[in-house]
């Protein structure tokens, strides 16, 4: 037993001295290992070309710098020996340095004008930049380190030889390209100018013509798109031609002067009233001249304005409740009736249009136009594409309304005819007690005329070399039965008594003993009025 156990403990010790043997050996050849791994030398490159030998110290040495390499350049601006944080502070310093001078001129029929780059709106990415110089010679994809120092060293000496410039890159948002560009475009663009009748020469009956002039359109689009392209490429230095095209009129001075000319023309015949033909002189004076350009209307009592004194305008016969009476103004309805004639000839489009209460005098029935001023009005359009001129005057009697303009379509003249189509008499004559009168005796004038019920039709009649090539119904005008109104006087012979009246047949109710003297005690000093037994009806505005 003691002998076995000895030999156990003799294989304990020899294990253990070999266990120690062996950490000494490991440690000895590791040790031997670094030390000469340290001061092995490799082949690099220096900046002279040469082939030199360096240890992975002396590589380290040079590489592991927190400066930027010597070659190093960012947008041209050498940062070599700089720190990252030098080198921010100089770009976030000095925009200028952080941004290129851009300088793109947009040419335009040979002539340059510049963008404003400061509208551009220049974004970069100079961080970035920074950040990738920074970080040039400093990384490898190598995994043995003296091989990645060996490739880094090579690098880095190439830079002293062909220097590195990293140029930011810049963009611009589409509409901040656009705003530019258009800031610069759009006042050049011109649009044409057709020729236009700017007014109308009432001595020689023409117009007074503007020149048409040409017009300039440039493709903006496309100047955006190439902009956009040349910041994308970093051509900041560049010059863009911009397409232009002229562009013409569609309407010349030489087109409205073989156009244009008289289309048509109505007169009528006035009364021997001065005072009507006073305010009828009056409003032809004031339309006379009067041009409507393509679309725009003409509105008769808007642009002949309220009928006043002061404007020179006088009494004279107007309708108002199917009667006659002296207003201001009265009688200028015969303009607004001759020019409906002389509008529905020129195949203009009529807006407004109303018949009088009774067919007038001077025209067709149906084919009158009434107006007045709060009330009824006459209005057209000028529908055509060119200019209508009104040609108004009044001279012996006679009002003529003569439109210039283009000519009817296919060579057609139109004519207006009115047609009666119904024709029903008044009723019975209606008498109104007259308090002024003797009793019996009856006003010197009917207090109304009678007129006809009557139904009228208005027709544009269209003829082509003389021949007659359709006929158009307008309008169908209605003119109500009014009945004739007869005063009559009540008034007894003692001045003061009052007789009743049959307003049927006219006939005063007169007693058998009539006084013939006024009783003492009553002296009125104005007769009384006898009530109206003529029919209630509405008022109607007052007409010329």
């Amino acid at each position: 037993m003691k002998k076995n156990h000895n030999s156990r403990n003799k294989a304990r010790k020899g294990i253990a001295i070999g266990a120690a043997v062996l950490a000494v050996l490991v440690i000895a050849g590791a040790s031997t290992y670094y030390f000469t791994h340290r001061e092995q030398k490799y082949k690099v490159n220096s900046a002279d070309g040469k082939t030199i030998s360096l240890t992975v110290a002396q590589m380290k040495a040079e590489l592991d710098t927190e400066t930027f390499y010597q070659g190093i350049s960012i947008n041209g601006v050498d940062v070599s020996g700089k720190t990252l944080t030098e080198v921010e502070t100089l770009f976030a310093d000095d925009t200028e340095l952080a941004a290129p001078a851009v300088s793109i001129t947009l040419s335009v029929q040979g002539q340059d004008y510049p963008i404003d780059s400061s509208v551009l709106g220049l974004t970069n990415n100079i961080s970035e930049m920074i950040t990738n110089a920074y970080a040039y010679g400093r990384t490898s994809q190598q995994t043995d380190e003296a091989a990645a120092l060996v490739e880094r060293y090579n690098e880095v000496q190439h830079l002293k030889t062909v220097p590195q410039n990293f140029e930011a890159s810049y963009t611009s948002s589409a509409a901040s390209v656009s705003t530019a560009v258009h800031e610069v475009l759009d006042p050049l663009q011109v649009e044409a100018r057709d020729a236009a009748a700017s007014s109308f020469d009432k001595a020689n009956l023409t117009f007074v013509i503007e020149e048409e002039a040409e017009g300039l359109s440039l493709d903006t689009d496309t100047a955006v798109s190439d902009v956009q392209a040349a910041i994308s490429a970093k051509e900041y230095t560049k010059t863009i031609t911009v397409a232009a095209q002229t562009v013409q009129p569609s309407i010349t001075k030489a087109d409205l002067e073989e156009t244009l000319g008289l289309v048509s023309t109505t007169t009528t015949v006035t009364t021997g009233d001065e005072n009507r033909n006073t305010n009828i002189r009056l409003v032809c004076e004031i339309i006379d001249g009067m041009i409507l350009q393509p679309g725009e209307s003409f509105d008769y009592n808007e642009d002949v304005g309220q009928r006043t004194a002061e404007r020179g305008f006088k009494e004279a016969g107007g309708i108002f409740d199917g009667a006659t009476r002296q207003e201001l103004g009265g009688g200028i309805c015969q303009v607004s009736g001759t020019m409906f004639h002389s509008v529905m000839k020129a195949d203009l489009q009529v807006d407004e249009r109303y018949a009088h209460q009774w067919p007038s005098s001077y025209v067709d029935a149906g084919t009158d136009a009434t107006v007045t001023w709060g009330g009824v009005n006459f209005a057209f359009t000028n529908n055509t594409d060119y200019p209508v001129a009104i040609h108004a005057y009044y001279k012996d009697r006679k009002v003529t309304v003569a439109l210039y303009g283009r000519p009817v379509s296919d060579g057609m003249t139109i004519e207006i005819e009115g047609v009666v189509t119904s024709d029903t008499p008044p009723g019975p004559t209606e008498y109104v007690a007259d308090p002024t009168l003797p009793a019996g005796t009856r006003a010197a004038k009917p207090i109304r005329n009678a007129h006809d019920a009557i139904v009228a039709e208005c027709y544009k009649v269209y003829y082509k070399d003389g021949a007659e090539v359709k006929r158009v119904k307008t309008y169908t005008s209605y003119y109500n039965a009014i009945t004739e109104k007869i005063g009559v006087g009540v008034l007894a012979p003692d001045g003061v008594t009052l007789y009743a009246l049959d307003p049927a047949t006219g006939v005063v109710a007169i007693p058998t003993t009539v006084p013939t003297e006024a009783p003492t005690e009553t002296a009125p000093t104005t007769p009384a009025t006898a009530p109206a037994t003529a029919p209630a009806t509405a008022p109607i505005a007052p007409v010329a």
